[in-house]
Protein backbone atom coordinates (compact mmCIF):
# COMPACT_ATOMS: atom_id res chain seq x y z
CA UNK A 1 0.00 0.00 0.00
CA UNK A 2 1.12 3.52 -0.58
CA UNK A 3 0.75 6.04 1.46
CA UNK A 4 1.17 9.80 1.41
CA UNK A 5 0.74 10.72 4.92
CA UNK A 6 1.49 9.14 8.36
CA UNK A 7 -0.20 10.20 10.98
CA UNK A 8 0.30 9.77 14.73
CA UNK A 9 -0.81 10.58 18.57
CA UNK A 10 1.60 11.47 20.76
CA UNK A 11 0.90 9.60 24.67
CA UNK A 12 1.13 6.19 24.80
CA UNK A 13 1.81 6.19 20.84
CA UNK A 14 5.13 8.06 21.01
CA UNK A 15 5.74 8.53 24.69
CA UNK A 16 5.08 6.28 27.53
CA UNK A 17 3.42 8.65 29.59
CA UNK A 18 0.77 6.43 31.54
CA UNK A 19 2.67 6.72 35.06
CA UNK A 20 3.21 10.05 34.99
CA UNK A 21 -0.63 10.79 34.04
CA UNK A 22 -2.03 8.37 36.49
CA UNK A 23 0.54 10.11 39.36
CA UNK A 24 -0.15 13.65 37.90
CA UNK A 25 -3.98 12.95 38.31
CA UNK A 26 -4.03 11.96 41.70
CA UNK A 27 -1.56 13.90 42.98
CA UNK A 28 -3.70 16.90 42.07
CA UNK A 29 -7.19 15.31 43.53
CA UNK A 30 -5.09 14.73 46.89
CA UNK A 31 -3.25 18.54 47.01
CA UNK A 32 -6.73 19.92 46.41
CA UNK A 33 -9.34 18.01 48.68
CA UNK A 34 -10.81 16.05 45.76
CA UNK A 35 -11.33 12.23 45.98
CA UNK A 36 -8.94 10.27 43.99
CA UNK A 37 -9.66 8.62 41.26
CA UNK A 38 -8.76 5.11 40.19
CA UNK A 39 -6.75 4.19 37.32
CA UNK A 40 -10.08 2.78 35.20
CA UNK A 41 -11.17 6.33 35.77
CA UNK A 42 -8.38 7.99 34.36
CA UNK A 43 -8.00 5.43 31.66
CA UNK A 44 -11.67 6.52 30.66
CA UNK A 45 -10.70 10.03 29.91
CA UNK A 46 -7.18 9.72 28.87
CA UNK A 47 -8.13 10.43 24.89
CA UNK A 48 -9.33 13.72 26.14
CA UNK A 49 -7.35 17.65 26.05
CA UNK A 50 -6.47 17.71 30.21
CA UNK A 51 -9.25 20.38 30.44
CA UNK A 52 -12.04 18.40 29.25
CA UNK A 53 -11.39 15.12 31.25
CA UNK A 54 -11.30 17.21 34.44
CA UNK A 55 -14.70 18.40 33.47
CA UNK A 56 -15.84 14.62 33.47
CA UNK A 57 -14.02 13.58 36.73
CA UNK A 58 -15.05 16.81 38.90
CA UNK A 59 -18.53 17.73 36.87
CA UNK A 60 -18.87 20.00 40.50
CA UNK A 61 -15.51 21.67 40.16
CA UNK A 62 -14.25 24.54 37.36
CA UNK A 63 -11.43 22.41 35.72
CA UNK A 64 -8.85 25.41 35.35
CA UNK A 65 -7.63 25.19 38.44
CA UNK A 66 -7.28 21.43 38.36
CA UNK A 67 -5.70 21.95 35.18
CA UNK A 68 -3.43 23.84 35.73
CA UNK A 69 -1.33 21.88 38.90
CA UNK A 70 -2.21 19.10 36.99
CA UNK A 71 0.43 20.68 33.75
CA UNK A 72 2.59 21.79 36.40
CA UNK A 73 2.83 18.01 38.00
CA UNK A 74 3.39 16.84 34.62
CA UNK A 75 6.58 19.01 33.75
CA UNK A 76 8.01 18.89 36.87
CA UNK A 77 7.40 15.89 39.73
CA UNK A 78 6.19 13.47 37.25
CA UNK A 79 8.46 14.48 34.00
CA UNK A 80 11.55 12.04 34.79
CA UNK A 81 8.28 9.41 34.51
CA UNK A 82 7.85 9.88 30.54
CA UNK A 83 9.98 7.64 28.49
CA UNK A 84 10.05 7.37 24.81
CA UNK A 85 8.47 4.37 23.05
CA UNK A 86 10.80 1.90 22.52
CA UNK A 87 11.71 3.02 18.54
CA UNK A 88 9.34 5.86 18.22
CA UNK A 89 11.98 8.13 16.98
CA UNK A 90 14.10 5.92 14.64
CA UNK A 91 10.44 4.77 13.24
CA UNK A 92 9.42 8.11 12.58
CA UNK A 93 12.57 8.80 10.76
CA UNK A 94 12.98 5.93 9.09
CA UNK A 95 8.96 6.60 7.61
CA UNK A 96 9.92 10.35 6.88
CA UNK A 97 12.81 9.42 4.66
CA UNK A 98 10.42 7.38 2.03
CA UNK A 99 9.39 10.90 1.37
CA UNK A 100 5.82 10.21 3.46
CA UNK A 101 4.81 13.22 5.63
CA UNK A 102 4.44 12.71 9.34
CA UNK A 103 1.51 14.40 10.92
CA UNK A 104 1.25 14.34 15.61
CA UNK A 105 -1.78 15.00 16.59
CA UNK A 106 -2.20 15.22 20.02
CA UNK A 107 -5.00 16.16 22.72
CA UNK A 108 -1.47 17.82 24.81
CA UNK A 109 -1.75 21.01 25.17
CA UNK A 110 0.69 23.01 22.43
CA UNK A 111 3.48 24.05 25.12
CA UNK A 112 3.38 20.25 26.85
CA UNK A 113 3.27 18.81 22.96
CA UNK A 114 6.18 20.89 21.72
CA UNK A 115 8.48 20.57 25.05
CA UNK A 116 7.83 16.54 24.49
CA UNK A 117 9.09 17.27 21.06
CA UNK A 118 11.87 18.89 21.83
CA UNK A 119 13.04 16.31 24.43
CA UNK A 120 12.65 13.44 22.25
CA UNK A 121 14.03 14.77 19.28
CA UNK A 122 11.04 13.47 17.07
CA UNK A 123 11.19 14.60 13.55
CA UNK A 124 7.92 15.49 12.19
CA UNK A 125 6.11 17.91 9.53
CA UNK A 126 2.84 18.91 10.63
CA UNK A 127 2.13 19.11 14.94
CA UNK A 128 -1.92 19.47 16.19
CA UNK A 129 -2.84 20.20 19.15
CA UNK A 130 -5.50 20.90 21.29
CA UNK A 131 -5.37 24.14 20.76
CA UNK A 132 -5.64 23.92 17.21
CA UNK A 133 -8.87 22.54 16.42
CA UNK A 134 -12.17 23.51 17.52
CA UNK A 135 -13.46 19.91 17.80
CA UNK A 136 -11.44 16.82 19.23
CA UNK A 137 -11.41 13.03 19.56
CA UNK A 138 -13.01 11.19 18.46
CA UNK A 139 -13.83 13.57 16.14
CA UNK A 140 -12.09 13.74 12.32
CA UNK A 141 -11.73 17.34 13.11
CA UNK A 142 -7.99 17.45 14.31
CA UNK A 143 -6.99 14.50 11.87
CA UNK A 144 -8.86 16.05 8.74
CA UNK A 145 -6.71 19.27 9.28
CA UNK A 146 -3.43 17.44 9.31
CA UNK A 147 -3.97 15.96 5.98
CA UNK A 148 -5.22 19.41 4.29
CA UNK A 149 -1.81 21.03 5.85
CA UNK A 150 0.11 18.11 4.25
CA UNK A 151 -1.49 18.11 0.97
CA UNK A 152 -2.76 14.94 1.23
CA UNK A 153 -5.82 12.79 1.15
CA UNK A 154 -7.76 10.36 3.67
CA UNK A 155 -6.64 7.49 1.16
CA UNK A 156 -3.14 7.91 1.44
CA UNK A 157 -3.21 8.29 5.17
CA UNK A 158 -2.86 6.03 8.23
CA UNK A 159 -3.44 7.25 11.75
CA UNK A 160 -1.63 5.26 14.39
CA UNK A 161 -3.53 5.66 18.22
CA UNK A 162 -2.96 3.70 21.22
CA UNK A 163 -6.94 4.30 22.07
CA UNK A 164 -10.41 2.90 21.20
CA UNK A 165 -11.11 6.61 20.57
CA UNK A 166 -7.95 6.96 18.24
CA UNK A 167 -9.27 4.04 15.77
CA UNK A 168 -13.05 5.53 15.75
CA UNK A 169 -11.23 8.99 14.53
CA UNK A 170 -9.59 7.37 12.40
CA UNK A 171 -12.47 5.72 10.92
CA UNK A 172 -14.30 9.00 10.85
CA UNK A 173 -11.78 11.22 9.23
CA UNK A 174 -11.32 7.99 6.34
CA UNK A 175 -8.17 6.52 6.99
CA UNK A 176 -6.18 3.42 7.68
CA UNK A 177 -6.10 3.05 11.10
CA UNK A 178 -3.59 1.67 13.74
CA UNK A 179 -4.10 0.49 17.37
CA UNK A 180 -1.23 0.45 19.28
CA UNK A 181 -0.98 -1.87 22.82
CA UNK A 182 1.89 0.34 23.69
CA UNK A 183 -0.71 2.55 25.36
CA UNK A 184 -3.26 1.68 28.80
CA UNK A 185 -5.93 -0.07 26.49
CA UNK A 186 -5.07 -3.87 25.35
CA UNK A 187 -5.37 -5.27 22.12
CA UNK A 188 -8.65 -6.81 22.87
CA UNK A 189 -10.20 -3.27 23.43
CA UNK A 190 -8.63 -2.17 20.33
CA UNK A 191 -10.37 -4.88 18.63
CA UNK A 192 -13.61 -3.85 19.55
CA UNK A 193 -13.29 -0.84 17.42
CA UNK A 194 -12.00 -2.72 14.19
CA UNK A 195 -8.94 -1.18 13.44
CA UNK A 196 -7.04 -2.26 10.27
CA UNK A 197 -4.19 -3.46 11.79
CA UNK A 198 -2.57 -3.64 15.58
CA UNK A 199 0.79 -3.96 16.43
CA UNK A 200 2.79 -4.50 20.26
CA UNK A 201 5.48 -2.71 19.07
CA UNK A 202 5.68 0.86 17.06
CA UNK A 203 8.30 -0.23 14.72
CA UNK A 204 5.74 -2.72 12.88
CA UNK A 205 3.89 0.03 11.60
CA UNK A 206 7.01 0.20 8.64
CA UNK A 207 5.64 -3.65 7.31
CA UNK A 208 2.52 -1.32 5.93
CA UNK A 209 4.64 0.77 4.10
CA UNK A 210 5.68 -0.19 0.49
CA UNK A 211 8.77 1.55 -1.23
CA UNK A 212 8.01 1.39 -5.46
CA UNK A 213 11.76 1.25 -5.51
CA UNK A 214 11.82 -1.73 -3.49
CA UNK A 215 10.61 -5.65 -3.59
CA UNK A 216 7.03 -5.53 -2.76
CA UNK A 217 5.42 -8.53 0.07
CA UNK A 218 5.64 -9.15 3.47
CA UNK A 219 8.38 -10.79 3.20
CA UNK A 220 10.54 -7.98 2.00
CA UNK A 221 8.97 -5.58 4.90
CA UNK A 222 10.09 -7.93 7.34
CA UNK A 223 13.31 -7.97 5.52
CA UNK A 224 13.54 -4.55 5.32
CA UNK A 225 12.95 -4.06 9.04
CA UNK A 226 15.17 -6.34 10.62
CA UNK A 227 18.02 -4.38 8.56
CA UNK A 228 17.20 -1.03 9.89
CA UNK A 229 16.16 -2.01 13.60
Amino acid sequence: MKFKTALFDMDGTLIDSSKAILNSVKEAARITGLRIPTDDEIKGIIHLPSYLSFKILFPDKEPEEFDSLFLSLMRSKFKNMIKEVPKAKITLGLIREKGIGIGIVTTKDKLSAEETIRNFHFPYDVLLTAEDTERTRPDPEPLLKAIELLNSTASQTFYCGDTPQDIIQGGRAGVKTIGLTTGLHSKEELEKERPDFIFDKIEAVLTIIKNPLEPRGRDASLFRLRKFL
